[in-house]
């Protein structure tokens, strides 16, 4: 009797052991797991923050290449020529290589635009022009943009002016004695504003109208 309960004791006491081991390893199972986790969680959210520093280096360092481009001195000429001419460097003439422009009725002569500052800028598009008669009295002008009959307009187009560097445009009239306005002077406004250069100009005219293409870099005549 006492050989079968020291047996059954001996039974118990290697169940107890069993079990108490399988609860070891299960506790140690889900000790990893939640540590796995972590770990993950901790990872996720360093690589997460290192990406975020990362895109913030870039973009800092994207900034930063931009504006060394902007200012290198090789790109200072472009950077400066990006400004539009103002109208206080510009001085506007008539340009006489113009008037041999003269066939069937139709005159004309160049309008010539020089860049009279220290900078570069860029002009683009068609001049401002009126007629002013005797005692530079005001006549009622009319301004037509595109072909003339001596030459293709070039559409306006930015030019670029260096300092003392000039640009052209044709500008042409009929003289069929059809409402004759008898000019003395043309006011040449390089860009359209009010600001603007007042010149000789004892033309007889046809309505009081006027042909002239935008600025060109050379003198716009058809060859």
């Amino acid at each position: 009797m006492s050989h079968r309960i020291l047996n059954r004791r001996i039974r118990n006491a290697g169940v107890a052991a069993v079990i108490a081991a399988a609860s070891a390893v299960a506790l140690t199972a889900c000790g990893s797991n939640d540590s796995s986790s972590d770990a993950k969680g901790n990872s996720s959210s360093t690589v997460s923050s290192a990406t975020k520093a990362s895109g913030s280096d870039a973009s800092i360092h994207s900034q930063a290449g931009k504006q060394a481009t902007t200012l290198s001195g090789s790109e200072a000429d472009t950077l400066r020529a990006t400004a539009e001419c103002q109208p206080g460097t510009l001085k506007a003439t008539l340009d006489s290589a113009g008037t041999s422009q003269a066939e069937m009725n139709h005159r004309g002569t160049f309008l010539r635009v020089t860049n009279t500052g220290d900078e570069t800028c860029v002009i683009s598009g068609y001049a401002g022009v009126a007629l002013e008669g005797a005692g530079h009295t005001a006549i009622k002008t009319t301004a037509r943009h595109g072909n003339t009959y001596f030459a293709t307009d070039p559409g306006a187009h930015p030019i670029t002016l260096g300092p003392g560097k000039s640009a052209w445009a044709d500008l042409v009239w009929t003289t069929t004695g059809v409402e004759t306005a008898h000019a003395k002077y043309l006011q040449i406004s390089p860009t359209g504003s009010n600001s603007h250069s007042t010149v000789p100009f004892a033309e007889d005219l046809d309505n009081g109208t006027l042909s002239l293409t935008a600025w060109s870099s050379k003198p716009p005549i058809n060859a």
